[in-house]
């Protein structure tokens, strides 16, 4: 049987920049998850580009009659056009970048510069494409901006700061250099691809459970439980009686000791694995 072909898209229009720290070994959320307003890093000008490139290199043979290709290196880099800049952004773009705000409150600085400021930050950079008609499109790396950038002043255009952050092999353990994600909008009418290494879950059993009660009530009334969930029961002496200690089996083996609470009157058991029958008898007071 055919796979049904996925619906082709044209992508048109920008989007947003999302910016997170990157700390080793963290565990990276996925994209749609990522990009918050809470981590916009700046609204963008003139839209955002992904470039992707390799080396090949190629063996053949003197007489070219047969050749191998492989790929030895490649190279990832997010650029976009940052529109909305403060200090707090410059520091993103520039490793040597330090922010201060002045003890009153007024100004903020940013110092740039100075090689031994270097913080050798990395960080999970997120381009959001919107796109209510085929869905959205986001684009995930981690990285840093090694481009370094331009900071213009023009009387008519607004400034606009060119960033290009250089994808790194730090998104998961695969050395992958970029998630790619697209909103598939008519997933409701689509079949989930079946996992071929996916064994199907055993069906649970269900087990009996018996309750010989001699001038006791108990709080459970039903006469199975599946296995695997957890039983639970209280035993009540009726009046002017006292329970003694009741006798709690569980798949031919006495449970008795662990499952029973005198001090509440439960029977607890964790995790039913066989069918279960309980014994329990009430005295009657002594009279004084």
């Amino acid at each position: 049987m055919d796979e049904k072909k996925a619906p082709e898209r044209i992508i048109l229009g920008s989007g947003y920049i999302h910016l997170g720290v990157f700390t080793k070994g963290q565990q990276i959320p996925e994209p749609q998850d990522f990009c918050t307003d809470a981590n916009r890093y700046s609204y963008i000008k003139n839209g955002a580009t992904l470039e992707y490139s390799n080396e090949i290199q190629e063996a053949k043979d003197d007489m070219g009659r047969v050749s191998k290709t492989v790929i030895i290196s490649e190279d990832v880099t997010l650029k976009a056009g940052l529109m909305t800049l403060i200090g707090d952004t410059i520091e993103k773009l520039c490793d040597t970048a330090r922010v201060s705000v002045s003890q009153d409150g007024r100004y903020r600085k940013t110092k740039i510069g100075g090689v031994g400021n270097r913080k050798g930050a990395k960080y999970v950079i997120c381009f959001h494409h919107v796109d209510p008609e085929d869905g959205d499109i986001w684009v995930m790396i981690v990285g840093q901006n090694q481009a370094g950038f331009i900071l213009s002043f023009a009387p008519s255009d607004a400034t606009v700061v060119d960033a290009e952050f250089k994808a790194m092999p730090n998104l998961d353990d695969e050395g992958t250099l970029v998630n790619y994600v697209e909103e598939i909008k008519d997933y409701q009418n689509q079949e989930p691809t079946p996992d071929p290494d996916q064994k199907p879950e055993p069906e649970k059993k269900t087990y009996s459970v018996e309750q010989n009660l001699t001038n006791v009530q108990s709080t459970f009334s039903g006469g199975t439980v599946n296995e695997g969930e957890q039983f639970s029961a209280t035993l009540t002496a009726d009046e002017g009686h006292t329970i003694q200690t009741p006798t709690v089996i569980m798949g031919g083996m006495d449970i008795g000791s662990t499952a029973w609470d005198a001090s509440g009157g439960t029977v607890t058991i964790g995790e039913v694995t066989g069918d279960i029958i309980i014994t329990a008898a009430a005295t009657p007071d002594e009279s004084e």
